[in-house]
């Protein structure tokens, strides 16, 4: 079956290789066509031009039709004549020109192809010819939010962002919102789903970001990018998240005690048990030496006090210029084969997408190691040369040479990986390398891989196709490997999608062997044909994909009675059930995989049987559970596992939970785990946690535990006693404490102290009388720093300069200032500053059906007024649904909807309102008229 399969594979890999090759057999034809510039460089609302040469190569007189073959090559500012006579023997030139303008392009690489008939049938002719366009200006996606930082209100630990999205460019994006840079426990959720943005269209994307953790961490920016189907990045923005607290240090980037921190020392006492007494010291850290000179170091060593021995592991020192650069100590890569160990990498960068580095490693994990007299590892050399292109497409080729002394064996292999693109839907990808394996006493193997991967990508279809193979002896990673996996699915209305998918894994690695190693090998295939279907209710994310399963294994035998050589075969269908719910404070995902096995040739158990994997999590708040269920086996491998007379069976949950307490002082984690395996009637309970305590001067307290029990009930029956059963136990207990250090540089400039305190101002005196309150949690912002109110109502700035500074109060508690706030600072000064407490009004902006419009009104960004009686005036902004909402102080209101210039009318534009004490208060509906398109009726 592996022969077939592997003909068959290769037979489909050549004829793709027909396929795509653009060496093309040539056809003899009467003309000849030819464009002067095979891609032309386009900028916007700019013309560009080409030239087509049209020659006879006959000798009587013909007439040529041109066509535009499905393209915009004829509809261009000078475009061809209806129809062109050529002479005998004739060439004739003729220009092209065409405007930069959204009726002309409609993608970044966009072809225009011209093709010619003629009457006379006689007439041989050629091919249609192309030329493409490169758009200079692809990056026109611009994202940015209402303001360039945000505080977390303390009270949910959550805060509101409206992304805006804006398509300045000439052709349709079609993009979604990836996030990356953000601590742990920072989540995002809202409208990240893909998005199609027309030329010269912008919507306004509902974003809700939460923090877990209650405490007082650093400000952090977080990175949102707008990421094509392709996975390049249309567009970037950063946003930075604030924690504050009631005093901030001027100047500082983030909070006083918790500034940007990138360089950490730690000692710890780790205890095992006896006999097992660890000192453990760390560090790790970032320098910018100088600009574009950066130093990254990480040292790891543990002393065994009564061994008396030092152990050193993942510990380097990596420097990096401009152009060069060179790590010294544990190197981990992967190139095709695994680069794990000590040694040195040195790296040249011919410009900033080209590179080539050279490796010199011995894989041992231990840098150095007076406990262990570990087995040496593979010694290797190897070089290897990288180019990234423009769209992030990196393709390399890499040679490594590797001798291993324990196993007397040596190797040379030769690898690489490169990607061809057709254009901006389709792409190919391309893989392969050879390698020689050779020892003494058994000769060389010869080995080679190779493998194609295909992307195709639309608004509505995606295509992805990986086949790989590599021959039994190749010495990469994906060694004696036959696969190949092709997905195909179509984006459906309503946030639906179908998709179906087919796949073959057939692994039979070589090795060669001596005494000194044995490889435990099974062969084994697995074949999957499935469909699936995604659709989404409200906050719930459902999957359904039925599928069918065809697995075999060729089991070589141990040596024990009862697992001798075998092969073995599985069919099974099956059904995958996803359920994803996610909400302010809840999150939870249960994924079910049920099958019915109705062909099993190894008889365990015996077929017909029915099999369930269960996997779940839940998590509000600060606690969560897990658990994992899985009844019969699904793997073939899993037989293995399964003792005599044993059910499979596996049960294991647990709860987690985290704890920050101490306004953030003191974080904590623990999690516990019980687990039952029936195949080997084994019992597991687990508990493990860690605990850390924040003191001044970026100093810590660290704590971990751990506790494992393991009761087993093992038969005997393969020994002299037929029925024996022997029970063992044992547990692990670990603890660990330790003292850390975090280093940086805080802003050294003295200055003056400005201590504001908040009151509520109820009968607006501007003096604060006794029953008047002072708000907690109330964000206060001073340039482009922000704290928050104690609990006296007080927030305290330090380190300020001379000069007029404005204090802003944000509206995150409903508090607002009875007016704007200037203060002339030449001293530190304490000030008591008057809040006035608003409400909440909401209303909604209504479309009214019209008759000749068949799409939906756009109704995200449509501002709203409110004017008070001093004519003060306040602005929101609508959301996709048309909701909107104001925070006002109490007080008559005239609340209007400017039309002027917009391709809309709002029957009823203004509205009063009095907000009186009362709490949320709704508006009537605006009545929304689009008038995009006007139809005029004229009686005669």
């Amino acid at each position: 079956m592996r022969i077939k399969c592997l003909w068959s594979f290769l037979f489909l890999m050549c004829c793709s290789c027909v396929f795509l090759s653009e060496a093309k057999s040539q056809q003899v034809a009467d003309v000849t066509i030819s464009f002067d510039q095979d891609t032309v460089s386009v900028t916007g609302g700019q013309t560009f031009s080409n030239k087509i040469s049209i020659r006879n190569l006959t000798d009587k007189t013909i007439e040529l039709i041109p066509s535009a073959v499905e393209t915009m090559s004829l509809s261009g500012l000078i475009k061809l004549p209806q129809r062109i006579i050529l002479q005998a023997r004739e060439q004739k030139s003729y220009p092209l020109k065409y405007m930069g303008d959204r009726n002309t392009l409609k993608s970044n690489h966009q072809s225009f192809s011209i093709g010619f008939s003629s009457d006379d049938q006689s007439i041989r002719l050629p091919k249609p010819v192309s030329f493409f366009i490169k758009l200079n200006d692809e990056k026109t996606l611009v994202l940015q939010t209402e303001q360039p930082a945000y505080y977390l209100d303390l009270s949910t630990n959550q805060v509101q962002l409206l992304v805006q999205a804006s398509n300045f460019g000439l052709v349709p994006i079609t993009f979604k919102l990836l996030f990356s840079g953000y601590p742990q426990g920072f989540t995002i959720t809202g409208d990240v789903m893909q998005v199609t943005l027309q030329p010269g269209g912008q919507t306004l994307l509902p974003l809700t970001a939460t923090m877990r953790y209650k405490s007082s961490f650093q400000d952090f920016d977080f990175v949102m990018q707008g990421i094509d189907e392709e996975g390049r990045i249309l567009a970037a923005s950063r946003v930075r998240i604030m924690r504050v607290g009631s005093v901030k240090r001027f100047g500082a980037i983030n909070n006083l005690e918790s500034d940007f921190i990138n360089n950490t020392v730690a000692l710890q006492y780790l205890s095992l048990g006896q006999g097992n007494s660890i000192y453990q010291f760390q560090a790790y850290g970032d320098l910018e030496l100088e600009e574009n000179k950066n130093l990254n170091y990480r040292l790891n060593i543990d002393y065994y006090q009564e061994q008396k021995a030092l152990n050193a592991y993942d510990t380097y020192i990596d420097y990096q210029d401009k152009d060069w650069g060179v790590k010294v100590g544990n190197i981990y890569e992967n190139l095709d084969q695994t680069i794990s160990g000590r040694g040195v990498k040195a790296s040249y960068k011919f410009s900033e997408n080209r590179s080539i580095s050279l490796y010199g490693v011995e894989n041992n994990y231990m840098l150095f190691s007076q406990l262990q007299n570990l087995i040496p590892g593979a010694k290797i050399i190897g070089a290897n040369y990288a180019v990234r292109s423009e769209d992030n497409q990196e393709s390399y080729l890499t040679y490594l040479h590797r001798e291993h002394s324990y196993r007397e064996i040596k190797s040379d292999q030769v690898s690489g990986k490169t990607a061809v693109r057709f254009n901006a839907q389709q792409q190919l990808g391309l893989e392969g390398g050879y390698s020689m394996e050779r020892t003494d006493y058994n000769g060389s193997k010869h080995a080679f891989a190779m493998g194609i991967n295909y992307n195709y990508s639309t608004e509505q279809y995606q295509i992805m196709s990986m086949n790989y193979y590599s021959s039994p002896y190749y010495t990469g990673l994906r060694r004696g490997l036959i696969q190949s996996d092709t997905r195909i699915s179509k984006v459906l209305e309503n946030n639906q999608s179908i998709a179906a998918r087919i796949s073959y894994l057939d692994n039979n690695p070589k090795f060669q062997e001596r005494y000194k190693d044995y490889y435990i090998n099974n062969p084994s295939r697995i074949q999957i044909y499935e469909l699936g279907y995604h659709t989404g209710l409200g906050k719930f994310q459902l999957d359904f994909r039925p599928y069918f399963i065809f697995q075999e294994v060729d089991y070589q035998g141990f040596g024990i009675p009862g697992i001798g050589p075998a092969n073995w075969k599985s069919n099974a269908i099956r059904g995958i059930g996803d359920i994803n719910f996610f909400s302010t404070g809840h999150r939870f995902s249960l994924r079910t995989d049920y099958g019915y096995t109705y062909k099993n040739t190894s008889n365990k158990p015996l077929s017909p049987f029915h099999s369930l994997r269960v996997t779940g999590t839940y998590g509000y708040r600060f606690i969560g559970f897990n658990t994992y269920i899985q009844i019969n086996p699904y793997y073939l491998n899993d037989l293995l596992a399964t003792a005599s007379d044993a059910n499979f069976r596996i049960y294991s949950f647990g709860p987690n939970m985290q704890i920050n307490s101490f306004k953030g002082t003191l974080q904590a984690q623990v999690a516990g785990m019980y687990s039952y395996y029936g195949f080997s009637r084994s019992n597991n309970l687990s508990v493990n946690g860690n605990a850390k305590w924040h003191l001044k001067g970026n100093w810590s307290l660290t704590a971990d535990i751990f506790y494992n029990f393991m009761r087993n009930r093992l038969p005997l029956n393969y020994l002299s006693e037929a029925n024996a059963v022997e029970t063992i136990s044992f547990n692990n207990r670990q603890f660990r404490v330790g003292i850390e250090k975090k280093f940086s540089k805080f802003n050294s400039a003295k200055g003056h102290m400005l201590q504001l305190s908040f009151f509520d101002d109820k009968n607006k005196n501007g003096v604060k009388d006794p029953d008047e309150a002072t708000p907690e949690a109330v964000v206060v912002k001073i340039a482009e720093d922000v704290a928050s109110t104690d609990g006296k109502g007080r927030v305290k700035f330090l380190n300020m300069a001379k000069g007029s500074y404005a204090v802003l109060v944000e509206n995150n508690q409903g508090w607002v200032a009875q007016g704007p706030i200037s203060i002339v600072l030449t001293k530190n000064q304490r000030l008591a500053i008057p809040l006035v407490k608003t409400r909440i009004l909401k209303g909604r902006i209504k479309p009214i059906a019209g008759k000749y419009l068949q799409t939906n009104p756009e109704l995200s960004g449509i501002r709203i007024n409110a004017v008070d009686k001093e004519s003060n005036t306040f602005t929101t902004l609508s959301d996709a649904d048309g909701n909107f909402t104001f925070f006002l102080p109490l007080g008559n209101y005239n609340v209007t909807i400017p039309t002027a210039g917009m391709p809309f009318s709002i029957e009823n534009p203004n509205q009063e309102i009095d907000l009186s004490e009362k709490g949320t208060v709704y508006l009537q509906d605006f009545n929304y008229k689009d008038e995009r398109r006007k139809v005029g009726i004229k009686r005669f």
